[in-house]
């Protein structure tokens, strides 16, 4: 049984980030179409130009959810910002085709962005990027995330 969008409730931005990543990794169409936002929804999937508007972020997760059978998502929140119901989570998301340790993996490196609304905290925007097979350190990716934030928190806080 699915629940209707109203049923979900995430009472912080944090509760609607792990819902992102459970939706996500678990491949639920029905998660993940509850937790997006009502409006200014967008998301730029690694390698990909811009998709604005609810139905077309959706229509995208569909693409990408069903290859998500088995694989194992595991999240770093690097830096949080919660700013008058606006809140900006930095994440590095590696992703395993299984729970093998010789398992193949990716990294991409994440902006989400959260809106409280009636209904509780949503998904307003995702941005992911795959990380450069340069070398960094955690204190330069920290530092370029936080001038990432501080530049997005700019455009979408009026």
């Amino acid at each position: 049984m699915t629940k209707q969008n109203s049923e979900y409730y995430f009472a912080t931005a944090d509760e609607a980030e792990a819902a992102f990543y459970s939706a996500f990794e678990m491949g639920d169409k029905d998660l993940m179409e509850a937790l997006l936002a009502d409006d200014n929804v967008s998301c730029i999937h690694p390698s990909s130009t811009p998709i604005v508007g609810k139905v077309d972020v959706l229509a995208s997760w569909d693409q990408i959810l069903p290859t998500m059978a088995e694989s194992v998502i595991k999240i770093d929140v690097l830096n949080r910002t919660n700013i008058n119901g606006i809140a900006v989570h930095l994440v590095s998301e590696i992703f395993a085709e299984s729970h093998d340790i010789d398992s193949e993996f990716s990294q991409a490196l994440s902006t989400n962005v959260y809106i409280l609304q009636k209904n509780g905290w949503r998904l307003m925007m995702h941005h992911a990027s795959f990380v450069s097979d340069e070398e960094y350190t955690d204190e330069e990716l920290l530092e370029e995330a936080e001038e990432l934030m501080d530049y997005e928190m700019s455009q979408t806080v009026h």
